[in-house]
């Protein structure tokens, strides 16, 4: 068979997938219960209620492995699919302070447009590796701060970044009811070393996510971001982000789906996601 044929074969076949895995999200979101939260429902259980604000909220550190999905499609007609294991460790080192460690290894496939004849490729990503620090400061308010690298170990080109970069963070959250927080976020993203040609990295990433519980363990959430490129004319980009997820009841395992768009004029149409994380520990506020 004609390699061009082949190519056409698997980019209908990428784009059926595509297709697949947005109408599965918009099914996911669908599933969520329309009841609306009252005063007479029962509070949310404090720990199925962390766990669901973990998705989103970075002051919380628990142990917990997860699968990530996500589908990036870009106007040109490129796609990107990565899947990414994550790991995070905790332990609790006073009263009100956490300590945690956590590592991600992304594996994707990416199919460039029409322009590069769908080329395709496929393989490791961009290692990134943290650690952090969490405070409770009361029953309704909590900080936390951290650093991650982000390491240039992709296995090709295609799937790289191809610089080294750091990125220390910083966020408060709080708990307005007990079943809505909101949290708010800053990041400074700088390379430490760069592949010959490429443009060193330098902004800033702010983001203001909040998170809504719904009885049966079920949760929406939305995210606002904007970043800030200094490299880059001090551009600012903004995007915007929501979900749904669900507590299993029998195990401690989250589902969640997500659906992001930018508002800049970026090159990616949309990015979508979903992700399964399984918690090894409850995490149980101090009484």
């Amino acid at each position: 068979m004609p390699a061009n044929i082949v190519r056409r074969t698997r980019a209908c076949c990428f784009s059926r997938l595509g297709a697949f895995f947005f109408s599965f999200l918009l099914f996911t979101l669908l599933l969520l219960p329309s009841a609306p939260v009252a005063a007479v429902d029962p509070p949310p259980n404090p720990v199925v209620a962390d766990e669901l604000k973990q998705l989103n909220d970075q002051t919380i550190i628990g142990n917990r492995v997860s699968l990530d999905t996500g589908w990036d499609h870009f106007k040109e007609g490129a796609e990107k699919v990565t899947w990414t294991l994550a790991a995070q460790w905790a332990w609790r080192v006073g009263e009100s302070q956490d300590l945690g460690i956590r590592f991600r290894l992304p594996f994707a496939y990416h199919r460039s447009d029409q322009a590069s004849d769908y080329a395709e490729v496929g393989g490791v990503g961009d290692a990134e590796i943290g650690a952090g620090t969490a405070f409770r400061l009361n029953d309704t308010w909590r900080t936390a701060g951290g650093i991650e690298l982000h390491a240039d170990t992709a296995s090709d080109r295609a799937l790289a970044e191809e610089v080294w970069r750091l990125k220390p963070g910083w966020g408060i959250a709080h708990d307005f009811t007990r079943w809505f927080s909101a949290s708010f976020s800053a990041d400074y993203n700088h390379s430490i070393a760069e592949e010959d040609g490429v443009r060193p990295q330098r902004y800033l990433e702010l983001s203001l996510p909040a998170t809504l519980i719904f009885p049966q363990a079920w949760s929406i959430n939305a995210k606002y971001t904007a970043s800030i490129d200094f490299e880059n004319g001090d551009r600012w980009s903004h995007t915007v982000t929501a979900g749904v997820a669900k507590r299993l009841s029998k195990v401690p395992i989250v589902l969640s789906a997500t659906l992001g768009k930018s508002l800049s004029g970026s090159a990616k149409r949309f990015q979508a996601s979903v992700s399964i994380v399984y918690y090894f520990q409850r995490y149980h506020r101090p009484k």
